[in-house]
């Protein structure tokens, strides 16, 4: 296993269209990519471990061979690592039984001395292990039992079963979120490349040779990184596992929803796994264009606090409540400060704008939080806390809540919208308590509610639909994933249109609305916006 590694060329909509022959058959492929990639194109999947599509290639677990053709005829090779060609000749095990042969002996090498430890490991159901015995092993066992498995892992780590068989490093804490399982480490190298070339801070590496191969922390050291917890993604079994999801639930009992991270304005695409109302880890959902495959920890474990100090109205109807405010809005003609937090989606901005028409000339927006900004890290993060301002922009929604502090005397009545102003910088805040009449749209029970004279408990972003514009110009969306801790609570942009007179039922219709405003929105509506988002034209970055 050399520490040299080469990038792979994926393919794109420019990449160029070669004809190669993939068993017997001539098909139109990426010229400019790997044999794997390009025979993904045409519906065939070649099993892989230590291949990633954006890490490194190592080429060093051998699962992807095919037949390709060569001055000496027909011979194997890894199809990570063997580039494309035109009229180039491929054989896969549909027609090689070579390949077929080739493809169940390297399984069979790589489950000979691994543990039967699936009906406890957490990688259970999403291990590629599993899945390419299934496709490509399914081999009879011809292990002796009197000689057992070879149990591998580091000397200091050893020690013996209740049957006497020595078993390999196990549960070992090798930092403060993720657990090692030595014996179940195929070697594949990938969370070694995720640490060099992507998190570019080498904390782990391959130790020993051979059967005694295993991953380990350098001596004295702990894997600690914002991003540690990838390695768990990128591990094809067990052997890496975050401590915050170990044993909370079985990966199949898990439903997925495909949302967008709403704590950052590069706005990292997440699947949110959720079982029986609960939200119950989030995973990082590939999308070459924004964070590939990678999720912060900070990102990650932020469901931990999806149900704390939930705001939930308890003391009466939502609807009923926000139309006494609304009355009250009503009745004044004070000028009315309303701030936009960061997790606001274009469909609460949306509302806001609305707000604005239902009191001309008294309401003056203003957008993001006082926190302190940070700097992009160059692999799933902006540094900006306010995700969507980007989108508030396109709104023309673009003073900052700073500025509001400095005019705080302007205004009689203050209306935040997912912005925890005085949890953010209490000292900078003070200067709001003297405007009179405070209302809180919040999911959560914060400083700013406690601060609040009027608290409405709307749903927080995992469990609202909606749009939003990355920092790039990417136009992502959100879906709702069925974990609100209440039926009690609406989206934000419900609520807002109740305050303004004009309510509206769903994000669809806000966003049809919307487009309406928003010229750079109207070719889309919110159901023809991809998973994956689209970038849209002529908005700068």
């Amino acid at each position: 296993m050399s520490n040299y590694y080469n990038m792979p060329a994926l393919p794109t909509e420019k990449s160029p269209k070669v004809p190669i022959t993939v068993d017997d058959r001539e098909v139109m492929v990426p010229g400019d990519t790997n044999l794997l990639e390009a025979l993904q194109t045409v519906g065939i999947e070649t099993p892989h471990i230590c291949y990633h599509p954006y890490l490194p290639v190592s080429g060093n677990c051998r699962q992807c061979m095919v037949e390709v053709d060569n001055p000496r005829g027909m011979g194997l090779a890894i199809a990570c690592y063997t580039p494309v060609r035109p009229g180039m000749k491929v054989a896969t095990p549909v027609t090689s039984p070579r390949v077929k042969n080739a493809r169940k002996a390297v399984s069979e090498f790589m489950l000979v001395n691994h543990p039967l430890d699936c009906p406890i490991c957490d990688k259970a159901g999403e291990c590629s292990l599993q899945e390419n015995y299934i496709t490509s092993g399914q081999n009879e066992s011809r292990l002796s039992g009197a000689a057992g498995k070879q149990y591998h892992g580091t000397p200091e780590n050893e020690f013996k079963d209740t049957k006497g068989q020595v078993r390999g490093g196990k549960r070992l804490n090798i930092g403060p979120r993720v657990i090692l399982d030595e014996e179940r480490c195929v070697q594949c190298d990938r969370c070694v490349r995720f640490m060099r070339h992507v998190a570019h801070d080498e904390q782990l590496q391959l130790v020993s040779r051979g059967d005694h191969t295993t991953i380990a922390t350098f001596p004295g050291e702990k894997l600690d990184h914002p991003y540690d917890l990838c390695v768990t993604d990128v591990c094809p079994v067990g052997a890496l596992t975050g401590k915050h999801f170990r044993f909370e639930q079985r990966v199949w009992m898990l439903s997925r929803t495909p949302s967008i991270s709403m704590d950052d304005s590069l706005g990292a695409n997440i699947w949110i796994d959720h079982n029986n109302g609960f939200v119950w880890r989030l995973m990082p959902r590939c999308n070459p264009e924004v964070n590939r495959s990678w999720l912060s920890n900070d990102s990650r474990l932020a469901y931990l606090q999806f149900r704390e100090n939930r705001l939930l109205n308890t003391d009466k109807g939502i609807s009923e409540s926000a139309s006494a405010v609304s009355k009250m809005l009503s009745s004044s003609a004070g000028k009315i400060a309303a701030v936009l937090g960061g997790s606001c989606t274009l469909e609460d901005a949306f509302a806001v704008k609305e707000l604005q028409n239902a009191f001309p000339n008294r309401v003056e927006v203003f957008v993001g939080s006082l926190d302190t900004a940070g700097t992009p890290d160059g692999i799933a993060k902006s540094g900006d806390p306010v995700a969507n301002r980007k989108g508030f922009a396109l709104l023309g929604f673009e003073i900052s809540a700073e500025e509001l502090c400095k005019r705080a005397g302007e205004f009689e009545t203050l209306v935040t919208v997912h912005a925890d102003l005085w949890g953010a910088n209490a000292s900078l805040a003070a200067a709001l308590s003297a405007i009179p009449n405070r209302i809180a749209l919040s999911a959560f029970e914060n400083a700013t509610t406690q601060a609040s004279t009027v608290r409405l408990g709307v749903n927080h972003w995992s469990e609202v639909s909606g749009t939003m514009v990355n920092c790039n110009g990417f136009l992502q969306k959100l879906n709702a994933a069925p974990v609100s801790p209440s039926e009690n609570l609406m989206p934000a942009f419900r609520v807002l249109g109740i305050l303004s007179g004009k309510p509206v039922s769903s994000a669809s219709e806000a966003f049809l609305k919307l487009r309406e405003q928003v010229p750079v929105f109207a070719e889309f509506t919110h159901e023809s916006v991809r998973s994956a988002g689209v970038k849209l034209n002529g908005v700068s970055v």
